[in-house]
C-alpha cells in the first residue's frame, strides 16, 4: 500500500476487500507445457484464485477475496463489484488489482487466428486503417474508499465513482459479436440509476480497440446516448488510451479510469494518437462526436464529469461514471499553520514555529535503511534539478504518516529538503534499530526548568493538544468552581502578555 500512502499495519486485519481481473496466462502455459517439471509451488502461486488471495493473504486482509475474468473487461468488472462491496458496507475498502504479461506466443497466435490483431501492432482506434489492435502489456492497481471515510482519514482523492452498471450482450450472431442494443441499454442504464443527465458528460473514455466492426458499433452508441442528448455542435470529446499503450485486455479498464482521472485532475483532454484518415463508418459531425488532436481545456463551466466504456470479448460490458475530486477549500500552510483560502483556521493562534522538522526513513533491514535514505537524497537532488522540490512540511508529514515505519531507522533534523540531502549523505549518519512500540511522552518538569509561555507551541501545533487544554479548563471551573481560566492563562501566554500574579 506504499503509494496509495496507507502503513501496513493501519490496514492489516480490516474489512478491506480484494477483486483482480484476469484474461491471459502465459507464465502456467509455459509451466504446464512440461509437466514433468513443475514446481511444487505450482498451483499455489498459478492458480487464478491467488491473483486476489495472495494480496489479501500478504497484507492480512479480511474482507471479499475475488479473481474474474471477463476478458478484456476483466479489471472493470472487478471495479464494479469492489464498488458495490463499499456501497453496500459490506468492505470499508476494496483494491481492484490487475497486471497482464505476455510471455508466451501461444495466445498471440491464437489471437491472431480469429482475426482481432492488426497488422501494424498498433490501435488504429476511429481509424479508416484499423483492422485489429496491437497487444500491450502493464499492470494497474486503484484503492476505493466510501468518500467520507477518505475524506476523514486524510487520503488524497484521485476521483469519484458515482456509478458502475454491468450487463451482456446475450444472443448475437457470434459470441464475440458486439451488440449495439446491449451497449446503449447499459449506458442508459448507469445514468439512470445515478440520476445523472447524458448531456452533462463532457468527455467519453471509450474502449475503441481498432477492429474494424467493434469501432463503429460503439460510435454509434455513443452517438445514440451522448450524441443525441446535446444540441447539434455542442460535441461529446471521446478518445481512447488504447492507441497509446497498446489494447492491455484484462487492464485496459483500469488503464482508462487513471487515465481519465487525470483528465478530470487536470482538466485537460490529451490528444488521440494513430488517427490519420476518418473512418467512414463514423460520421463524427452528425453523431456530435469529436476527437481531441491537439491537448484540448476543459470547457469552461461544464461540469468535471466523464464516463468510461469497456468491453470484454465474450459479451460482458461495463460502463463507469466517474467526476473530480469534489471542490472543496484550498487548504494551504501559512507560518506552518493549517489556513483555508489564505484565512487562518478558527480557533489557530498564530505563533511562529521553529523552521525544522524532522524526516524519517525506515526499512526491514540495514542495508535497506541505508538504500533508502540514499535513494532520497538522490530524489530530492533530481527533483530541484527539475524544479519540482516538494515542500519541506509536506515530505516530512508523508515520511511519517504515509509510510510503513519499520525496524531500522533514519531520523534528520533539517530546515529544508536541500539540507535534508545534505543531511542524508552524510557517513556518519547510521540508522538506528528501534523497538517495535515505542511510547512518546511530553514532560514539563518542575523547580529550575521551565520559563515563561513553555509548551505553548503545541497549542498552535496540535488540535489534540488545543482540545485537552479547553476540556481541563472546563473541567476546572465547572466542576472545581475555579475562578480563574486556564484557558485564559493560555491565551495569555499565547499573545505574549505578561501577567502579574
Amino acid at each position: 500500500m506504499r503509494v496509495a500512502g496507507i502503513p501496513l499495519d493501519r490496514i492489516a486485519g480490516t474489512n478491506t476487500s480484494v477483486f483482480s481481473g484476469t484474461f491471459g496466462r502465459d507464465y502456467t502455459d509455459r509451466l504446464v507445457k512440461d509437466p514433468e517439471k513443475l514446481p511444487a509451488s505450482y498451483f499455489t502461486g498459478n492458480g487464478a484464485a491467488m491473483y486476489s488471495n495472495r494480496i489479501s493473504h500478504f497484507f492480512d486482509l479480511r474482507g471479499q477475496s475475488v479473481t474474474t475474468d471477463t476478458g478484456c473487461s476483466g479489471s472493470m468488472t472487478a471495479l464494479h463489484l469492489a464498488s458495490n462491496t463499499i456501497r453496500t458496507g459490506e468492505s470499508d475498502m476494496s483494491i481492484v488489482a490487475v497486471a497482464q504479461l505476455i510471455l508466451n506466443p501461444d495466445l498471440h497466435i491464437a489471437l491472431s487466428n480469429i482475426g482481432v490483431l492488426g497488422a501494424q501492432g498498433k490501435c488504429l482506434s476511429w481509424d479508416q486503417r484499423a483492422d485489429g489492435y496491437g497487444r500491450g502489456e502493464g499492470s494497474a492497481v486503484v484503492v476505493l474508499k466510501r468518500l467520507d471515510l477518505a475524506l476523514k482519514d486524510g487520503d488524497h482523492i484521485h476521483a469519484i465513482i458515482r456509478e458502475s452498471a454491468m450487463n451482456q450482450d446475450g444472443k448475437t450472431s457470434t459470441i464475440t459479436s458486439p451488440s449495439m442494443e446491449a451497449q446503449e441499454a447499459l449506458i442508459r442504464d448507469c445514468y439512470s440509476r445515478a440520476g445523472l443527465n447524458l448531456s452533462d458528460t463532457t468527455y467519453v473514455e471509450a474502449h475503441m480497440t481498432g477492429t474494424p466492426t467493434g469501432d463503429p458499433i460503439e460510435a454509434e452508441v455513443l452517438a445514440k446516448t451522448f450524441g443525441v442528448s446535446r444540441t447539434p455542435g455542442d460535441f461529446v470529446y471521446v478518445s481512447s488510451v488504447k492507441p497509446n499503450i497498446g489494447h492491455t485486455e484484462p487492464v485496459s479498464g483500469l488503464a482508462s479510469v487513471i487515465k481519465t482521472a487525470l483528465v478530470l485532475q487536470y482538466k485537460q483532454i490529451p490528444p488521440h494518437l494513430n488517427y490519420e484518415v476518418p473512418n467512414s463508418a463514423i460520421h463524427m459531425n452528425d453523431w456530435n462526436l469529436k476527437l481531441p488532436l491537439s491537448t484540448v481545456q476543459w470547457p469552461e463551466g461544464a461540469p468535471l464529469r466523464a464516463s468510461v466504456n469497456n468491453f470484454g470479448y465474450g459479451g460482458t460490458n461495463v460502463h463507469l461514471i466517474m467526476e473530480a475530486n469534489p471542490a472543496s477549500k484550498d487548504i494551504a500552510h501559512v507560518n506552518g499553520f493549517e489556513a483555508i483560502n489564505g484565512a487562518p483556521l478558527a480557533g489557530k493562534t498564530h505563533v511562529q514555529p521553529s523552521p525544522s522538522f524532522v524526516f524519517v526513513t525506515s526499512s526491514r533491514h540495514l542495508a535497506g535503511a541505508f538504500e533508502t535514505k540514499k535513494k532520497l537524497a538522490k530524489h530530492i537532488r533530481d527533483s530541484t534539478a527539475e524544479q519540482k522540490n516538494p515542500r519541506a512540511i509536506d515530505l516530512a508529514y508523508t515520511l511519517a504518516e504515509r509510510k510503513t515505519r519499520f525496524q531500522w531507522v533514519t531520523a534528520v533534523k533539517a530546515t529544508s529538503i536541500e539540507e535534508l540531502a545534505e543531511k542524508l549523505d552524510e557517513p556518519h549518519r547510521k540508522p538506528t534499530r528501534v523497538s517495535a512500540n515505542p511510547r512518546l511522552g511530553f514532560v514539563f518538569n518542575g523547580q529550575g526548568g521551565q520559563w515563561h509561555g513553555m509548551g505553548r507551541e503545541l497549542i498552535s501545533r496540535y488540535s489534540v493538544f488545543e482540545s485537552k487544554i479547553r476540556l481541563c479548563d472546563q473541567l476546572l471551573t465547572q466542576r472545581y468552581n475555579a475562578n480563574w481560566s486556564l484557558w485564559g492563562e493560555w491565551q495569555g501566554l499565547l499573545t505574549l502578555e505578561v501577567r502579574e500574579y
